[in-house]
């Protein structure tokens, strides 16, 4: 059965790029373009803004990105540049004295690459890091250390990969592409190909322009983040068209599926917040 959406509220943010968006126990953090306070903190019920987080060093680009992992507390955001991935520990409390305990809230763990988009692996809670340079690959990371568990090396054909999430089968679904060729790719675990959706750029069903992010949706089906189009598409469990979800949003940068209240939430590359009620 399709999924019906419709577009419930819009907010705006300080910046003028979302790098991703998160939730964990009724707050949403957005990440943004710029170069201090770069997390803000909303209010999931009312999307008022209660704070901002701040990451030193962190250097926000289009290849960053966030998550959170609610089992232990924690935010992550990917740093290109610097290959390595910002751990912001959300279980230390902020009090009066926040300057003095700021090392205690960030840890910085080094990636095998340059890191692009982020996502948590169901089960185990490990850290999935999609790197599109030099080569494109999946790294995983442990929870607790930053550790490397594995890297996953992706066919050559997979060029400029934005984001992967892993499936509890154990395959993985990545957005990846560059210059005409633009693809939803099912790869298994030794990062080959099992199903694909696009393929040359362009805008008619069957085709993407520039996909930059994924999210899971209710009855495993998966939703695209199709910037150059302008609209987020609904794919099924083996990736064939299911419809567009929205044809008139402006620039789809990052998604966030909040599967509690079935709220889909689209950052924006020209700033601001999207909600989408599924």
């Amino acid at each position: 059965m399709c999924l019906a959406a419709r577009v419930i509220h819009q907010f705006s943010t300080d910046s003028d790029c979302v790098l991703g968006v998160t939730s964990i126990d009724g707050e949403l953090f957005v990440l943004l373009k710029r170069d201090d306070n770069q997390v803000a903190v909303y209010s999931i019920n009312d999307y008022q803004l209660l704070r901002h987080l701040h990451l030193p060093g962190f250097t926000g680009l289009c290849a960053s990105g966030i998550t959170a992992c609610a089992k232990h507390k924690c935010l992550y955001a990917s740093d290109y540049f610097d290959r390595c991935i910002h751990r912001y520990d959300l279980s230390i409390k902020i009090g009066s004295v926040m300057k003095r305990i700021t090392s205690r809230h960030i840890s910085k763990w080094p990636v095998p690459g340059q890191p692009n988009g982020l996502s948590v692996i169901p089960g185990t809670c490990n850290l999935l890091v999609a790197c599109h340079y030099p080569t494109s690959k999946l790294v995983e990371l442990r929870a607790d250390s930053g550790q490397l568990v594995r890297e996953i090396a992706l066919q050559s054909d997979i060029k400029s990969l934005h984001h992967a999430v892993q499936l509890t089968t154990g395959q993985y679904v990545i957005c990846h592409g560059t210059c005409s060729t633009y693809r939803v790719c099912m790869v298994d675990i030794d990062g080959r190909v099992t199903h694909s959706y696009g393929g040359q750029r362009g805008s008619d069903v069957g085709q993407l322009n520039y996909p930059r992010h994924l999210a899971v949706a209710e009855n495993s089906q998966f939703i695209a983040a199709d910037r150059g189009n302008n609209r987020i598409v609904l794919l099924s469990p083996t990736l064939e068209f299911v419809r567009h979800i929205s044809e008139r949003v402006s620039g789809p940068e990052r998604l966030y599926f909040h599967e509690t209240t079935r709220r889909l939430f689209v950052g924006l590359w020209g700033g601001g917040v999207v909600v989408v009620l599924l």
